[in-house]
């Protein structure tokens, strides 16, 4: 068949991981239906945040312009390494269909901004993913690994989630990409939003096409403390609070001054050289949007030498 590579291996040995059971857990017109408003909502809240951000503010030229350093290529590698791993074994196995799996697609996307130069979209990439730190938690706290029977496919599983949260400490620390001000929620509200579509829009229909129990999108997990046809509405009402508590504990704990942004979104230059002026009123300018470039008129006062910003129309 041609799909065996991708759901031939898949069988109901594993309890609510396909079967009967699962694929009647609630009836599709309910899990359709929730997909429609739920994609709907998510949908609002990712617009209504996207068009009140602040501008980006990249790290100084230096910073981006410097070459890898041996910890940052360590980690590519070591993560790439994993990775490949992961996805043979889901070829051997006939399962390849799981590669969809939230952490897997973080996986890759943690893959890419560790080889890429600081810019505006690979920062606002780093900050959406910073909401998603949910799957390596949860991986950890509510494991599974009954059905992975290969030799070291249990050390990855390990190895793996580690990783997907060791690399945006790691990434923070280092001060590559820039993170919004802690009292700002606008890319967590983006980043959660953006999270819980996924699952909605293709995660739940490919699970209900396909009976195949997509990062629990067709039934509970069997550790699920909320089983119950409401158990999808419990887990975005938990998500909803557990990923800023995640995101911004994380930039609390790890994250250092290079990394930072003030409540102005202006990049807080620990390292020296000078700051990027904000003019008013450009707080609410969309992140890929620049602001007017401004020039610097020093000018004579009473007590001393002032340095204006002028805005250069070009």
């Amino acid at each position: 068949m041609e799909w065996d590579w991708a759901v031939g291996g898949i069988t109901d040995e594993i309890p609510r991981t396909t079967g009967p059971e699962c694929i009647n857990y609630m009836t599709d017109r309910r899990r359709w239906t929730e997909t429609a408003l739920l994609s709907a909502l998510f949908i609002y809240i990712m617009h209504g945040n996207w068009k009140r951000l602040a501008p980006i503010r990249l790290p100084p030229a230096h910073e981006i312009q410097k070459s890898h350093s041996p910890m940052r290529l360590f980690l590519l590698i070591s993560m790439s390494f994993v990775f490949g791993i992961e996805m043979g074994f889901k070829l051997a196995g006939g399962s390849m269909i799981f590669a969809l799996n939230p952490c897997h697609v973080q996986t890759c996307l943690q893959i890419y901004l560790l080889a890429a130069k600081p810019t505006k979209t690979t920062t606002a990439l780093f900050r959406i993913q910073m909401s998603n730190l949910n799957g390596p938690f949860l991986a950890f706290v509510f494991p599974e690994v009954e059905g992975r029977t290969y030799p070291f496919e249990q050390a990855t599983y390990w190895i793996q989630h580690a990783l997907l949260y060791i690399i945006p400490i790691y990434i923070l620390r280092s001060g590559a990409y820039t993170i919004e001000d802690l009292g700002d929620f606008k890319w967590v509200k983006i980043g959660t939003a953006f999270m819980l579509f996924y699952h909605f829009l293709l995660l739940s229909p490919l699970s209900i096409l396909t009976g195949i129990n997509l990062d629990h999108m067709l039934c509970a997990a069997l550790s699920d403390p909320f089983q119950g046809q409401n158990y999808r509405l419990f887990a975005c009402c938990h998500q909803a609070l557990l990923c800023p508590l995640l995101s911004k504990g994380t930039v609390l704990l790890f994250g250092s001054g290079k990394s930072r942004c003030n409540e102005n979104g202006v990049h807080n230059n620990v390292g020296g050289g000078r700051e990027t002026y904000t003019p008013p009123g450009s707080e609410h300018v969309l992140y890929h949007q620049l602001p007017p470039q401004q020039e610097y008129v020093t000018t004579e006062t009473m007590t001393g030498e002032y340095t204006m910003p002028t805005t250069k129309i070009d």
